[in-house]
Parts: C-alpha cells; structure tokens; sequence
C-alpha cells in the first residue's frame, strides 16, 4: 500500500475510534468471511460496527487518544466492534454470537476511559437492558420517597389520633 493511502487508512481508523463511545475487540481466527458478514450484520442491526483491523494502523491511529491502551490488546488478528449507541446491547449481541460459533474470542474492550479485559466484556452483556436498570432505579428512589414521608408523618398522625381520643373523651364525659 503507498504511503498516502495508509496515512489515509490511518486517519479513516482514528476518526473511527475518536467518533466511538465504546470498542470491543475480537479474535476471529478460525472464522468464515461468510460467518464476519453474518456478525457484522447482526451487530449493525444493534448499532455496533465490525471492522477488521490490521494491527500496525490501528497502533498509529490510536497514538495520543484516550485509546492507546487498547494497544495492548493488538496483537494477532483482531477485529473490532465500535459503537456509540447501547454497549449492553453490543456486548449481548456479540457473546450471544460467541457462544454460537466458539472461533469467535473476546480480547477486550474500552468504554468511557477504562481498559477491559475479555471477562468485563462478557459481564456487560449479562447487564439487564437499559429500561430495566432505569425501571428499577425509579422504583427504589420511589420507595425510599414513601419511606421518608412514612417516617416524617408519623409524629403528626399520632399527635391526630392523641387528639381525636380526647375529643370523644370530652364529649364521652359531657
């Protein structure tokens, strides 16, 4: 390849990562480029991207990111899932695909300024979906709100019951 298309290529895979919120990335030996194109497919349709990397441009274009640990992880074939939409939902795809076809490794990954390891990776994906986490955060601040107004109305309603005994009392005795 000339020089001007790899510094091209080199430029085409630093916008690449720079434009992504996460990436993961993959050992695909052993794999058909059949069974690449069917993975691409599936993780497009969950908003990841799988590209394949060649090793020496990808350490180039990741110099002087945020990226450049991910360096560790180049080495052999890699290929790599970027994403800037539902990490959960790319990482379910992509080990529910592992799980299908063993040839397909997991290497590692970054999201939000942190190095993963392949095991950070496969326990992203067992997160519940976003609507589940939201769900249960809005309920547990729910019930800490009725626990708070449980807690504060308590000395009121028995200063009302306290009351209301005096009442029928006085009128018990009049």
């Amino acid at each position: 390849m000339p020089r001007e298309e790899k510094i091209a290529k080199v430029e085409e895979i630093r916008n690449r990562f720079l434009s992504s919120r996460f990436v993961f990335l993959t050992d695909f030996t052993g794999l058909k480029a059949e069974e690449i194109n069917a993975l691409r497919f599936q993780l497009r349709e969950k908003g990841g991207e799988y590209r394949v990397l060649k090793n020496t441009l990808a350490l180039l274009a990741i110099r002087d990111t945020e990226f450049q640990p991910l360096g560790e992880l180049l080495v052999g074939p890699v290929g790599a899932v970027f994403g800037s939409q539902d990490p959960v939902a790319v990482a379910r795809e992509l080990a529910a695909y592992a799980r299908e076809n063993p040839n397909l490794k997991m290497k590692g990954g970054f999201l939000e300024g942190r190095l993963l390891g392949a095991s950070e990776v496969r326990s992203i994906a067992l997160l519940p979906p976003r609507e589940v986490l939201l769900g249960r955060l809005v309920g547990s601040l729910k019930g800490s709100i009725y626990g708070l107004h449980a807690v504060l109305s308590g000395p009121y309603r028995k200063l009302v019951y306290a009351l209301r005994a005096v009442a029928e009392e006085k009128s018990k005795a009049a």
